[in-house]
């Protein structure tokens, strides 16, 4: 082999390393998404919300986003982003017309000109609730014990929530979400009688995926009222 044929080889070898580096380079520095419903599946009633989380997993820092979210059904929607989680809060409002019926959700999030897409489903349940005025009773036990015991949740007899039905399909176990500015707060109840009439609650805070506190009271009706923390679960609760 000449002189001259050494010479090229070696400048192709050296291009193909060149070429291979780069396409290292670009592949580690490009943004990748992907993200995911929590749950894929819930049940409400006609005039509650669906209150769905989605979960972003990115290979990098998400600076600039963008939110589509597409239904098979003419429903209202909307969502709230946590850029530190980072994570997506997803509502559905349905309505009369969407009773017995599945609503399928798919949310498209695009982060840098790169796009990731799940899909969920609400179904619509023909159900009724009528007692929200004994769950805010239980709810509000829980807040006196917050603000008394648990100042740096910002959680007080001040503190405004919006109820959300969290219970459309299930028996024997209440449940009933109640959503402020920064928490998620869950409350169930065992549709029982003394000493088996528990109450449990739950906290989440919304830029969070799951859970940070939990307490229960384990008879509800012996009138004691004694708030025990617990260890909260490990997701979130939604009716499937």
């Amino acid at each position: 082999m000449n002189r001259s044929i050494r010479v090229l080889v070696v400048s192709a070898l050296l291009l193909v390393v060149c070429m291979s580096s780069l396409a290292v380079i670009l592949f580690m520095n490009s943004q990748r998404v992907s993200i995911s419903f929590v749950p894929e599946r819930a049940n409400t009633t006609p005039g509650e919300t669906g209150w769905f989380l989605v979960e972003i997993e990115a290979s990098r820092d998400i600076v600039t986003y963008e939110v589509a979210i597409e239904t098979n059904a003419s429903v209202d929607t909307d969502y709230t982003y946590w850029p530190d989680t980072p994570l997506l809060e997803v509502f559905v409002y349905p309505n009369e017309s969407h009773v017995e019926s599945c609503i399928e959700i798919e949310v498209t999030f695009s982060s840098d000109g790169v796009a990731a897409h799940d899909t969920a489903f609400l179904c619509v349940l023909n159900w009724t609730f009528e007692e929200l005025e004994e769950v805010i009773e239980r709810r509000d036990v829980f807040i006196d014990f917050l603000a008394a015991n648990h100042a740096e949740f910002g959680i007080d007899n001040a503190t405004v929530w919006t109820p959300i039905y969290n219970c459309a399909g299930i028996l024997i176990v209440g449940h009933h979400l109640f959503k402020s500015a920064e928490w998620e707060m869950e409350v169930s109840w065992h549709v029982m009688i003394a000493p088996h009439d528990w109450v449990t609650v739950y906290l989440r805070h919304r830029g969070e995926a799951a859970p940070s506190w939990a307490a229960t009271i384990e008879s509800w009706s012996t009138d004691n009222q004694t708030v025990l923390e617990t260890t909260p679960p490990t997701e979130i609760y939604r009716p499937r």
